[in-house]
């Protein structure tokens, strides 16, 4: 994956945290915010807590950006993969398809477990508002 399709500053991975849409699953958690530059990047955070050893961190991310290639698509988005502890272990087949199936539920208004951060939050409550108005 080239440096153009990563997310590499923490402005950028702050933006994404706080305007994106949060999706848990057993593995991963995906944080998916709209870029506007017609590409998808990719960031991907592996805890300290979750693997302290450096290179034991660095295995997961490497596996992780495996998964995205796999996962393919491209739709704009800003999307931040957060391994979780059974990634740690899983094959990267089954981070792949833990992958996608979190992505399509972020692409789907409203789905199971789907977390709105305060930005979503707040245009929500106006939405719900006015309807209530009419």
């Amino acid at each position: 994956m080239d440096r153009s399709r990563r997310l590499r500053k923490g402005p950028e991975f702050d933006t994404a945290y706080q305007k994106g849409t949060a999706v848990r699953g057993p593995l991963l958690v995906v944080r998916v915010s709209p870029n506007g530059l017609g590409r998808d990047r990719w960031g991907f955070a592996v805890g300290r807590r979750l693997a302290p050893l450096a290179h034991d961190r660095n295995r997961v991310r490497r596996r992780l950006r495996e998964a995205a290639r796999q996962a393919g698509g491209e739709q704009g988005r800003d999307i931040i993969v957060v391994a979780r502890e059974g990634a740690l272990t899983a094959p990267v087949a089954e981070l792949a398809a833990e992958l996608r199936r979190l992505l399509r539920r972020t692409s789907k208004g409203g789905a199971p477990g789907e977390r709105r951060l305060a930005g979503d939050a707040e245009a929500a409550g106006q939405e719900q508002k006015q309807e209530g108005d009419r």
